[in-house]
């Protein structure tokens, strides 16, 4: 029989108090960069196989350490000048960090940190599936691998992990013992995330292309996370870099699957999506929408539904509103 799941939900106002906090999946040291105070609201569940964490913080912050070698750990970390292992992350990006791995981040300003962790007889299955599939052993080698899922997927993921620190929180405020909640949510969102990862082949350990084209592509998302609030022109990028647009375009498309127009839109539409997340309860779609350079809001919902599977107002009901009323029933139900 499983042990009852272990949980919280709190808020800090100092780093030193953050720092008190263990992790079952990994070792970490974190320290203040700046002098911005310090503000964070943490909610965890771990139960079995499965470890979920929603983290919302504000204030720099320098975070270093490694995935427990029996761990594998998805997570969606993004905010305004955040780096993750030396690389930008200012919009939500489902990366999977393989048993082992370590890594280095550093959050200047406000940033968010959405996380499922996945460990013994999950993991061990995920193992099984990899001995006949050839291309799903690279999840779990030691790396970041940043193999493009979905966003439907992603936004699966990202629903149903919230939906679990939810009842963390709820628990939290009220006071009520909600463990058999808690232990089907946190199981239900490790499953979610195993089943996304087998379903899904690993990310290719070949190279994507010469060299040049790559560092023609790396050369690229280093000018549009300069300006990652508002469009960028392509023939702007091509004369910077001195290049062709068929050039440009071989190389997106050898590397990332998508020509670069498309890929400065979803990208950010990606960042409209993580302000929704983030903002939904306070923001409107219209004022979200303009933040990012979309004007045309019609086009901006149907490219947005095209992308995620579902309108950008269905998103912010989703998880502002059902996630709420969802809350208020387990807690009704447990009064």
């Amino acid at each position: 029989m499983r042990e009852a799941p272990t949980w919280y939900a709190r808020k800090y106002s100092s780093v030193v108090a953050r720092s008190c906090e263990s992790d079952p999946d990994a070792e970490f040291h974190i320290q203040q960069i700046g002098a911005q105070r310090h503000a964070s609201r943490l909610a965890t569940i771990d139960y079995g196989d499965a470890f979920v964490l929603d983290l919302r913080d504000k204030g720099g912050i320098a975070m270093s350490g490694a995935i427990n070698d029996d761990a594998l750990t998805a997570v969606f970390i993004w905010g305004e000048g955040a780096t993750f292992n030396g690389q930008r992350t200012e919009i939500p990006q489902l990366r999977i960090i393989g048993p082992g791995t370590e890594f280095k981040l550093e959050m200047p300003g406000s940033y968010r940190l959405m996380r499922i962790g996945l460990r013994a007889s999950t993991l061990d299955s995920l193992r099984a599936v990899s001995t006949s599939n050839q291309h799903q052993r690279t999840w779990l080698m030691p790396g970041v691998h940043e193999r493009r899922f979905t966003p439907q997927t992603e936004l699966a993921l990202q629903q149903r992990l919230l939906r679990t620190v939810g009842f963390a929180e709820a628990a939290a405020q009220r006071g009520y013992d909600l463990s058999a909640g808690l232990a089907v949510a946190a199981s239900e969102a490790g499953a979610a995330l195993a089943q996304a990862l087998s379903r899904t082949e690993g990310p290719s350990a070949r190279s994507l292309g010469s060299g040049d084209r790559r560092d023609i592509v790396d050369a690229t998302l280093a000018i549009l996370e300069a300006k990652p609030h508002g469009p960028v022109s392509v023939s702007a990028v091509c004369e910077v870099l001195g290049v062709g647009e068929r050039t440009l375009e071989r190389a997106f498309q050898e590397r990332l699957g998508l020509s670069p127009r498309a890929y400065e839109r979803e990208r950010r539409l990606r960042a409209a999506h993580g302000l929704i997340l983030t903002e939904g309860d306070r923001l409107s779609i219209t004022d979200i929408a303009m933040s990012f350079g979309f004007w045309h809001l019609g086009r901006f919902a149907g490219a947005y539904a095209a992308l995620f599977g579902c309108s950008p107002s269905e998103t912010r009901r989703r998880i502002w509103g059902e996630r709420a009323a969802e809350l208020m029933d387990v807690v009704d139900s447990a009064a």
